[in-house]
C-alpha cells in the first residue's frame, strides 16, 4: 500500500480547527491551596484545589460542579460562615493559604 491509494487531496490549504478551547486572561493575584469540603449528600467529601485568589466565586463554582458531579446553581460556597457572592473574588473574602471553604445546598444558604 502507497500513500497515492488515499483519495483526500493534503495540499489544499485548509483551516485546521483546535479542540482546545481558547485560553483566558490569567487572573491577578496569588496562588493559594485551599480545601473544599462538600456537604452536600451522604458522606462529607473533601478537595484540594490551587486557587488564584484574583478568581472570581462563579469560576470556581463551576470548576467544584464539574469535581463534585453538582450544578453550580444547587450550591453556595461558604467560608469563615458567610456566603460568598458569585460576582466577588476569594480576595474579596480574605481567605488564606490552607483555609477550608464549605459547600453548602443553596435551599440552607442564608
Amino acid at each position: 500500500m502507497s500513500f497515492d491509494e488515499f483519495d483526500e487531496d493534503l495540499s489544499e490549504d485548509k483551516p485546521v480547527k483546535s479542540k482546545t478551547p481558547a485560553s483566558k486572561t490569567p487572573s491577578a493575584g496569588k496562588k493559594l491551596t485551599l480545601y473544599f469540603m462538600s456537604t452536600i449528600g451522604p458522606g462529607e467529601k473533601k478537595e484540594k484545589l490551587t486557587v488564584n485568589d484574583g478568581n472570581y466565586v462563579e469560576d470556581i463554582k463551576n470548576t467544584l460542579g464539574n469535581l463534585y458531579g453538582l450544578d453550580p446553581n444547587d450550591f453556595h460556597l461558604s467560608t469563615g460562615g458567610v456566603t460568598m457572592d458569585e460576582n466577588s473574588t476569594l480576595k474579596d473574602y480574605g481567605v488564606n493559604n490552607g483555609d477550608d471553604i464549605l459547600l453548602i445546598p443553596a435551599s440552607t444558604a442564608g
